[in-house]
């Protein structure tokens, strides 16, 4: 008799063994990135660089179009003998008669008054051409004229709304600064902030009439203030804006009602999309006069 080699576990217990319970692994669901058309894509390029990017039309809201251009405006700004305080607030949407798109203060102290500033963009071509104009992109430049030497003081800028300063009215530099998002010591080289449209952007305005103050209010804006510089120092201001106007009877252009993007995704979607790369006070190179790093979408 040939007996089994094969050896068998005892159950001392005399139970049987109990089964392992199974366990549940949670399913993870990748969710791929929401890609934007290509008139949504073109419109976000361009609110990322004002500068460089192809001109393209607006993911506005509306039937209305129009004919794009773009302009700019290059000034000195706080480089008076005493100024050592500047307050610079540009609302590129509501260009009109009244100057009020383009306020500034400068002085020796903190606080003072509100003034309209003549070196809005595009001022002099859109009043002698244009019934109406809107504000497809912008970006507002900054670049310290001082020495190394006397290099002193900050400098803060944010997107704001048109509302945040009014002309004629005594305002604190420090105050203003306190609403504006990003902070940085008077820097060595160029620094830039890009503006995006506010809902009331998407309207046109005229700009041989003065902008009523509860629609420039409504309207999206690019704040600077400088403080405690070294008096006669300054800054390079840079201006770029692109413009969507309808021409002015007369000047022999047709009015292009049908120049408008036909996209799938509305304002908000492009706005979503370019947030993290607009929102940053990004450093231009001096030397290659390229931003560092690129901004990638």
């Amino acid at each position: 008799m040939v007996k089994s080699t094969k050896i068998r576990s005892k159950n001392k217990s005399g139970n049987k063994p109990k089964a392992k319970a199974m366990q549940v692994r949670p399913v993870r669901v990748m969710v791929p990135r929401r890609t934007l058309d290509a008139p949504a894509m073109a419109y976000a390029k361009l609110l990322s660089d004002p500068c460089a990017a192809p001109l393209s039309h607006p993911i506005y809201a509306g039937s209305e179009g129009g004919i794009l251009v773009k302009a700019e405006s290059v000034f000195t700004f706080c480089n008076e003998a005493s100024a050592q305080f500047g307050l610079l607030h540009w609302t590129p949407g509501a260009i009109g008669s009244g100057n009020t798109e383009l306020l500034s203060y400068i002085g020796s102290t903190n606080t003072g008054t509100v003034v309209t500033n003549t070196n809005t963009p595009g001022k002099t071509f859109l009043a002698a051409n244009a019934t109406g104009a809107r504000c497809v992109a912008a970006c507002m430049q900054v670049t310290y004229l001082g020495t190394e030497l006397n290099r002193a003081g900050s400098i803060s800028m944010g997107r704001t709304q048109g509302s945040l300063v009014d002309a004629g009215v005594t305002t604190n530099v420090a105050s203003v600064e306190t609403a504006l998002e990003h902070f940085s010591r008077t820097p060595d080289n160029t620094v830039e902030l890009r503006w995006v449209p506010a809902n009331m952007d998407q309207s046109f305005t005229d700009p041989n009439v003065g902008t009523p103050t509860q629609e420039r209010d409504r309207k999206s804006a690019l704040t600077f203030v400088n403080q405690s510089q070294v008096a006669a120092t300054g800054f390079r201001i840079r201006l770029v804006a692109v413009y969507e106007y309808q021409p002015l009877a007369g000047t022999g252009i047709t009015t292009p009602s049908s120049a408008r993007a036909t996209s799938g995704f509305s304002l908000d979607d492009v706005l979503n999309y370019v947030q993290r790369a607009t929102n940053v006070m990004s450093t231009i190179s001096s030397m290659y006069n390229r931003r560092m790093p690129a901004i990638e979408l």
